[in-house]
């Protein structure tokens, strides 16, 4: 079976997650481990959208800290064989992900634009994929589109609650059933990597 993308967050998406857009109910199709990952088909979309919830017994700012050090999201993101920041301005962070594949798959890359909104007891990093950023790479296919979000909420100072939103497009030539099938996976090892982030 494909690794699961790196999605950077890696998985990625046509129209916007996280707002109103025609598709179905959510699904619960994953409940292990303290991690929770719904599904549900999206019309226009190519691939089934996901959304992960958790709660950490971390504080929200130690989680917010490792999101913002893209250099190191190869360490602990599914697949993710390169990281790069780019730049930060403002309130925005632009880096740089490549995608591991298995043969005869090619890799996949992909510029990115997260954007924070902050409060004392809320974080929330809307994340858009920027196909056309940086230079392509004839050996890679780049991601066609991205978008979707990463909420932190405290819940206290040492417990945080995490949705992680994606509607995702791999682009390329790869089977619709199995690039679904990351759909469940990259999410809910994306969470569990971010945790044995955390512990350290």
């Amino acid at each position: 079976m494909m690794r699961t993308l790196c999605f950077s967050l890696a998985l990625l998406l046509f129209p916007m997650a996280g707002a109103d857009r025609s598709g179905s109910k959510w699904e619960l199709r994953k409940n292990e481990d303290g991690i929770k990952i719904y599904t549900r088909a999206v019309e226009g979309a190519a691939l089934d959208e996901f959304k992960a919830h958790a709660e950490f017994n971390f504080p929200m700012e130690k989680i917010v800290a490792i999101l913002e050090d893209a250099d190191h999201f190869k360490d602990w993101m599914p697949n993710c064989s390169h990281s790069k920041l780019i730049k930060r301005e403002g309130q925005k962070q632009y880096h740089y992900t490549i995608t591991s594949a298995p043969f005869p798959l090619d890799d996949r890359d992909c510029y990115y634009r997260f954007s924070y909104e902050k409060t004392s007891n809320q974080v929330k990093i809307n994340m858009d994929g920027l196909p056309d950023y940086g230079p392509k790479k004839e050996d890679m296919v780049r991601i066609p589109s991205v978008k979707g979000y990463w909420l932190f909420e405290k819940l206290g100072p040492q417990k945080t609650k995490i949705t992680y939103q994606v509607l995702a497009n791999p682009g390329g030539s790869i089977p619709g059933w199995l690039a679904n099938a990351g759909t469940v996976d990259s999410p809910f090892n994306t969470l569990k990597n971010l945790r044995k982030r955390l512990e350290s």
